[in-house]
């Protein structure tokens, strides 16, 4: 049996306090707050559905519905909507969802097929004032673009940008910057901009960039739904909104129903 001096103890455990206060803390995975009084509520979600093909490898656009139905939300921003070589060829899955889940469906193909056509998507109850299309193509990469809606919450408007970004860092950095510009054509209307911005590296300059444009954002760890690792899902926030709470929804549905998990916030509106 080793014995160590009282004084050895007591250095070993100094030393242990100051080896955990160097320790970079662990970024939290939600926020629990809520809305202050005086400001309205507006609970939101994204989540890319990956063309309503689970990980068990079934097309079940019913179960999309049904996730979507069971986030509770006013507006949520979807990615990966449609056919795109995977699901079933013909089938308008903007349509369906906007049957199956009662709430208005905003449709922001990308792509454009004789069988079916696929990109992003707002569905929301609130009343839209207008909605646009932004194109996000650069090069030949891979067509890109995203929904730039406005909504009423509570007779006050609210600007939604909903996008899919791409895949080289390059193309991520020029879909940013189209983004921010957009948004400080109108620097007075509060905005709210998310979606799948597929960056993988926590301090990467795009992030920073957004980071500079939108004071708050959520961004919980959302990929892989098996075992959720990546923080691709991000939903920001400027012009005086806030994100008191937000969570990402893991359920025995929302892990089997796509290879992204819903990303789900509460934001107070001014």
């Amino acid at each position: 049996m080793i014995r160590f001096s009282q004084e050895r103890v007591e250095r070993i455990a100094a030393a242990l306090r100051a080896a955990r206060a160097r320790r970079p803390r662990r970024r939290l995975d939600g926020r629990a707050g809520s809305v202050p009084e005086g400001m309205a509520t507006l609970r939101i979600a994204t989540w890319n559905i990956h063309s309503c093909v689970g990980l068990d490898a079934r097309f079940a656009p019913d179960r999309i519905a049904e996730v979507i139905k069971e986030l509770d939300v006013d507006l949520v921003g979807l990615q990966e909507v449609g056919w795109h070589h995977r699901g079933e060829a013909g089938l308008d899955q903007f349509a369906f969802l906007e049957k199956a889940t009662g709430l208005k469906a905003h449709a922001g193909p990308t792509k454009h097929n004789a069988r079916a056509h696929y990109g992003n998507a707002i569905l929301t109850r609130l009343p839209v004032r207008d909605c646009a299309h932004i194109d996000l193509s650069v090069g030949r990469r891979e067509p890109r673009g995203g929904l730039d809606c406005v909504v009423e919450v509570q007779g006050r408007p609210v600007r939604v940008i909903v996008a899919h970004l791409g895949l080289d860092p390059w193309e991520r950095a020029k879909q940013v910057e189209t983004i921010i510009g957009r948004v400080a054509e109108r620097p007075d209307l509060p905005t709210l901009f998310m979606g799948d911005l597929n960056e993988w590296t926590p301090n990467s300059p795009r992030l920073k960039r957004l980071g500079q444009a939108f004071p708050d954002c959520a961004n919980p760890r959302s990929f892989h739904a098996r075992m959720p690792t990546l923080r691709l899902d991000r939903i920001y926030a400027s012009g005086g909104l806030v994100i008191p709470a937000f969570e990402v929804v893991r359920t025995v549905l929302t892990r089997r129903a796509s290879d992204h998990l819903p990303v789900r916030a509460t934001v107070a509106v001014p």
